[in-house]
């Protein structure tokens, strides 16, 4: 795999507020880019959803997000942890062989990556890509970080994979059990724009995804949306995957 190329068109914060002191860590302008949205000025929204767990703290699947978007033809991109997947090769063989989806890595156990040495780091990402690859034949260019959550040492760990780190600029807090279907597209309507990654979950703790997904598509087809990928989305806004360095 090789390096990630970056426009001026999309937005990117290299790390979070709450950085500890290490000597370890790299000067801020060594750190690579991390992707929140995409072009500001393309009527483009991609959905995306986790599909996550922890070894000792399972998940299911919310089967009815799949067959929905299938029956709107509508893409999506799924980021899942390796666990999950371990678990539940025949729907990861699924989703990997419909041309509407594409898949990201979302670690193997879904931990804070702040807590990780380098290894740790490498290790949670490679098991992932290479159980992927096991089960379809395909790569992985796409990383998702568990909650969200980074330092600039994460990212540099990260980087060397040469993945797409991506996380999003809308969040419909569907893990809220009473954060019902309404107010979902309520948030998704206040807070989508140009460019806009949604992040929903598809592990069965989004409570009222399955319900909310089919207002969600209309609202944005209404308004004009472009409903597509994330590679789809760093193509159009002038991102580059180089496989070739």
């Amino acid at each position: 795999r090789g390096s990630v190329r970056t426009r001026e068109a999309a937005t990117s914060v290299p790390f979070s507020s709450d950085t500890p002191t290490k000597t370890r860590e790299p000067e801020l302008a060594d750190l690579p880019e991390i992707i929140f949205n995409g072009s500001r000025e393309i009527k483009m929204v991609a959905l995306t959803f986790d599909i996550c767990e922890a070894p000792d703290n399972l998940s299911g699947y919310a089967a009815g997000i799949e067959e929905y978007l299938v029956e709107s033809n509508t893409p999506a991109t799924f980021f899942i942890s390796g666990h999950w997947m371990s678990r539940n090769p025949e729907i990861i063989q699924r989703l990997a062989s419909n041309p509407l989806f594409e898949i990201g890595n979302h670690s193997w156990s879904h931990p804070d990556f702040r807590d990780l040495e380098s290894w740790e780091i490498a290790d949670e990402i490679n098991q992932t890509n290479d159980l992927f690859f096991d089960l379809t034949g395909q790569e992985i260019t796409l990383f998702r970080l568990p909650g969200g959550t980074y330092y600039p040492f994460t990212l540099t760990e990260i980087f060397k994979t040469s993945m797409a780190v991506i996380q999003w600029d809308v969040v419909t807090a569907d893990p809220v059990p009473d954060n019902d279907a309404e107010n979902i597209l309520r948030i998704v309507q206040e807070r989508t724009q140009n460019g806009s990654i949604i992040i929903m979950h598809a592990n069965g703790r989004g409570w009222h995804t399955e319900e909310a997904l089919p207002l969600i598509i209309n609202w944005l087809k209404e308004q004009g949306y472009q409903i597509v990928t994330i590679s789809t989305m760093l193509e159009k806004s002038g991102y580059k995957l180089d496989y070739n360095e």
